[in-house]
């Protein structure tokens, strides 16, 4: 399997959380792509910047 195939299946796997379908993603271009991943993982609470990536947890509460 080559990186480009690799790096397409994981970008259908995440975007189907968004509805998309595989061949919706192929029809994209790699900045639309990257757009869709970078708004997912704002969403998310993950936090960029040049050197590294920084991850908020939040705890949920425990239903009672």
């Amino acid at each position: 399997m080559t990186q480009a195939y690799a790096n397409y299946r994981s970008a259908v796997i995440l975007l189907a959380k968004f509805g998309f379908q595989a061949h919706d993603v192929w029809a994209m271009t790699h900045a639309e792509v990257s757009a869709w991943i970078d708004s997912y993982l704002d969403s998310q609470g993950v936090k960029r910047n040049d050197n590294s990536t920084h991850y908020n947890l939040l705890r949920r509460k425990r239903a009672e």
